[in-house]
């Protein structure tokens, strides 16, 4: 056993993976029935819940908090609670926990006086502790608002359903910063539905019901409007009126090992991961995916859901002919869009040139493809790192030393070299000390120059020689 602070300055100096905690818990042994003895022990095998807040912030609603959180099976439910509010910088008089549960939370507070396997025995959720390896099990943390009262029995009194509830006679629109609740590893998701629901054009589209008279149920290429439907209904739930919250705690510290919400109000878009997991398998599940093709699937159901044209017609690509690019590009633009017309096409669709030339004829062939989105590479580094090792010749040269330069990865040996000359130059004016600056006056680029004819590079291989490298070579 090691004090907190001793371990968490051994994992800083040995760069340590993410600690497995466990937690010292008292066992009663009876030597005679008058002598009972306390035995303290580590728990080897506790519990691990999903943890879910339900504030103010959230309307009462619950939202993921702590994924495999462990909790004791001896030690009292006081003791969890004290923790997870002690991580939130909250007083614990001002949560309670209940396990999670689509009935009224009141059904299922827990007695914080009792251990977590005798609440679930006492409340039916298990028969034995075998049953725990089967169970799902989710506990619930409630902080009360700054009125002292329980934000899931507000919630349960107003019969307030923040996920799929529209009002369709309020057309005024709040100021659309809404959270969306991460369910597993949605972000790629999330990330995309925020774009999209700040595009104002597109945003006013789907709030104003424009988008009823573009719904093309017929269309083979699309979902019958189903992603439309459900499309609008979380964009007009991330833009409706909410009364904004006021957070009872605050984070304190530069750094936090946890979450800390913010004043803003936050829904789950589960109808709507739900319906894309149907249209779509790939995104089926809660693990993480590429943004990017998230978001080309968005554009290219929605714009045939929303699509204007019923029948498309056949369009023969046409050629250049030695048209102009404007010409041309008019042309391949209007036949696009008499197969694709619809808020999307007209919002984020754009045109790229290819080029295509014969090597016989030199004849070219231009073509103006339509286009959603662009893949945009990152740029290669330039610079490599470049081992050299010096072996000095003379015997006032001293030992052999190895140098770590950067270098462009088409640079010369010579330009290596000087290089290495610039670095053993300064290394050489250290040493010498504070008279380094008054040895000579001669250009410094003419003692580089110097010292690099008097180099020489080689290769080496199983400990010889097996060339020399000329000054000119690119590495």
């Amino acid at each position: 056993m090691i004090p907190p602070l001793a371990w968490r300055a051994l994992q800083a100096w040995h760069d340590g993976g993410p600690p497995i905690s466990r937690t010292v818990v008292p066992f009663r042994r009876a030597d005679s029935p008058a002598n009972i003895i306390s035995i303290y022990e580590i728990e080897l095998y506790p519990i691990y819940v999903t943890v879910l807040l339900a504030d103010e912030a959230s309307g009462g609603e619950a939202r993921p908090f702590q994924q495999y959180f462990p909790v004791s099976r001896y030690l009292t439910l006081n003791s969890l609670l004290e923790n997870l509010c002690e991580s939130l910088v909250v007083d614990s008089i001002r949560g309670r926990l209940f396990i999670g549960t689509r009935g009224r939370a009141t059904d299922c507070i827990l007695d914080l006086s009792r251990t977590f396997v005798q609440e679930l025995k006492a409340k039916n959720f298990i028969n034995s502790e075998d049953d725990l390896s089967r169970k799902k099990l989710e506990i619930v943390l409630e902080l009360m608002d700054e009125d002292s009262q329980w934000p899931t029995e507000e919630r349960e009194l107003n019969s307030i359903d923040q996920n799929t509830q529209i009002d369709p006679n309020d057309d005024s629109l709040g100021d659309g910063i809404i959270g969306l609740h991460n369910m597993g590893n949605t972000c790629y998701m999330n990330s995309c539905i925020q774009s999209l629901s700040h595009t104002p054009i597109l945003r006013d589209y789907f709030t104003s019901k424009s988008y009823l008279n573009d719904i093309n149920r017929t269309n083979p290429l699309g979902h019958e409007g189903r992603l439309a439907q459900v499309s609008a209904v979380l964009i007009n739930s991330l833009w409706k009126q909410f009364k904004k919250p006021k957070v009872p705690y605050k984070k304190k510290g530069g750094n936090s090992r946890h979450h800390i919400p913010i004043t803003a109000p936050c829904i789950t878009p589960k109808t709507f991961k739900d319906t894309l997991g149907k249209l779509h398998p790939d995104f089926s599940g809660n693990e993480q995916h590429d943004a990017q093709e998230m978001l080309n699937f968005l554009f290219s159901g929605l714009s045939e859901d929303l699509n204007r044209i019923v029948n498309k017609p056949y369009n023969e690509a046409p050629d250049s002919d030695g048209r102009p690019d404007q010409e041309l590009a008019d042309i391949w633009w209007d036949n696009h869009l008499k197969r694709e017309l619809s808020i999307i096409v007209a919002l984020f669709n754009g045109q790229y040139k290819s080029l295509l030339t014969c090597k016989t004829c030199k004849y070219e062939s231009a073509r103006f493809e339509p286009f959603s989105s662009i893949e945009v590479p990152l740029p290669e580094n330039d610079q490599v790192s470049i081992q050299l090792i010096y072996f000095p010749l003379d015997s006032t040269g001293g030992d052999a030393t190895k140098y770590s330069l950067r270098g462009c990865h088409k640079s010369t040996v010579r330009e290596v070299l000087i290089t290495l000359a610039k670095v053993m130059h300064e290394d050489q004016k250290e040493d010498i000390g504070t008279n380094a600056g008054n040895e000579s006056s001669v250009n410094e680029n003419d003692t580089f120059e110097q010292m690099v004819s008097n180099m020489t590079v080689v290769r080496m291989e199983n400990g010889y020689i097996a060339n020399i490298q000329p000054v000119s070579f690119v590495l």
